[in-house]
């Protein structure tokens, strides 16, 4: 074990999120006909969207499965450098392993076959408790070519529309985890991850210097029972961002409006809910939140740039929520 004394590492964003659905070619044309994203790159069948000035990125993978959802999600780092992140995670009890099973992470090096360099695009991917799987790589990661992956297109395929709201960046990641003390130890042992908000019980972890933020459910409640350990959605910050444009918008597209709604139903629907002060809402029910639910119910959120998961009409007041995560508000939805 190395005699080193890591620290944790800061994390400058949410680099990326990627997805399996079970037909990628229609899920391509829907989130370009409701994003407008264009494809920047392709790591074999897989298909790379640049969200808005890039490096972030959404990514389907090239194969149909008849088990959707999201695979997992990424963190850029500064100066990213796979074998001194292996030092680190070694030094931290973690084992090196050919598939990143909880505690174990795993170093590929994406080949040409897969869109990555002729000598391999190192790639370092860990689980976390729940065996949920986070990607680290450079700031400058694009899902490219290249050592750092930052070689795209240097002509990206353009969307055929515009899309009806143009993405800013991707905000953030909420996972529903078995254990939240122990994911919560889990993710700032590795990464700098200072807790600044909470929704309820549930912490809000900073993720750089913006409003980004990692978002972890601990799925103890009786909503909860049944629901398996995942990546429960990822969240496109947007600009002009009006719940009711938005609805009218996508109810036009071929969505089914669902208008106030504790959850979706189905596949193919939008819906918002009003997140009051027992999870660190607006006491007048103004923090709105905006979901709908792709072709196999995966979900994504739509928020305003300022979103930081925090108090307000925007949700951009942060320091609101309880002392300690994963306690009981009192709620009874949690």
């Amino acid at each position: 074990m190395s005699e080193k004394n890591f620290k944790p590492v800061p994390v400058i964003s949410i680099n990326h999120a990627s997805m399996r659905v079970s037909n990628p070619k229609r899920m391509v044309e829907w989130l370009q006909g409701i994003f407008g994203f264009p494809i920047v790159a392709r790591q074999g069948e897989s298909v790379v969207f640049r969200v808005g000035d890039g490096p972030q990125y959404f990514s389907i993978l090239g194969e149909a499965t008849d088990k959707p959802g999201y695979t997992h999600f990424g963190f850029s780092v500064e100066n990213f450098d796979p074998n001194e992140f292996i030092e680190r995670l070694t030094a931290l009890g973690y084992e090196q392993s050919i598939y990143p099973d909880p505690g174990k992470f795993t170093l590929r090096n994406r080949g040409t076959d897969k869109g990555g360099a002729v000598e391999g695009t190192p790639e370092l991917f860990i689980g976390d408790p729940d065996g949920i799987i986070v990607q680290i790589q450079d700031e400058k990661y694009a899902g490219g070519s290249g050592l750092l992956g930052d070689v795209t297109y240097a002509v990206p395929e353009e969307a055929p529309t515009k899309g009806l709201v143009e993405s800013i960046e991707l905000n953030h990641c909420t996972l529903g985890v078995s254990n939240g003390a122990e994911s919560l130890k889990f993710y700032q042992s590795i990464f700098d991850l200072p807790v600044d908000t909470y929704q309820g019980p549930t912490p809000v972890l900073r993720v750089g210097t913006g409003n980004a933020s990692l978002v972890l459910y601990e799925l103890s409640g009786p909503e909860a029972k049944g629901v398996k350990p995942r990546i429960d959605h990822t969240c496109f910050a947007v600009k002009d961002f009006d719940v009711n444009r938005i609805e009218k918008d996508l109810g036009e597209f071929g969505m089914n409006v669902l208008g106030q709604s504790w959850r979706a139903t189905g596949p193919l629907q939008t819906y918002y809910t009003q997140r009051m002060p027992d999870r660190g809402g607006d006491a007048n029910g103004d923090t709105k939140e905006l979901y709908l639910t792709d072709f196999d119910n995966n979900v994504i959120q739509l928020q305003d740039i300022r979103y930081a998961g925090g108090c307000g009409a925007l949700g951009d007041v942060r320091g609101t929520g309880v002392d300690k995560p994963f306690e009981p508000c009192g709620c009874g939805a949690h």
